[in-house]
């Protein structure tokens, strides 16, 4: 039985190879408990990312590593606007593989979440809503 995640976490990569399997990795140390998907969005990286993205999807289902690649390098912006569009969570987590936003940070914000049922948690803030 498939179950609709709570959380789409929105990852694009550009040549990410070496990172993503690190970073997919964290997302499920912190994440186990909690249900997830994970939206790859590769912009063609020329250093293989989208077929280091394949082998994890393997490893991890198809329902929980989610590939939405696209034909050229066209930005980070829109690289979530492309990921919003194929997401199925009910809440949305924007992330970048290259680690610069650290997978373990993701516990505390939806504990933060909760607490206060906001719709919106920064590293920096909470917003209510």
């Amino acid at each position: 039985m498939e179950i609709t995640p709570k959380y789409s976490i929105i990852l694009p990569t550009y040549e990410e190879r070496e990172n993503l399997p690190i970073c997919i990795w964290l997302i499920e140390k912190y994440m186990k408990e909690v249900p997830y998907e994970i939206i790859v969005v590769d912009d063609a990286s020329p250093d293989g990312t989208l077929e280091v993205a394949k082998l994890i999807q393997k490893e991890y289902g198809e329902n929980k590593i989610v590939l939405r690649p696209r034909a050229g390098r066209l930005g980070l912006g829109t690289a979530y606007v492309h990921g919003l569009s194929h997401a199925r969570g009910e809440f949305i987590i924007l992330m970048d593989a290259d680690l610069s936003h650290h997978p373990k940070f993701i516990t505390e914000m939806i504990a933060l979440q909760n607490k206060y049922k906001v719709s919106v948690v920064t590293k920096e803030k909470q917003i209510r809503v």
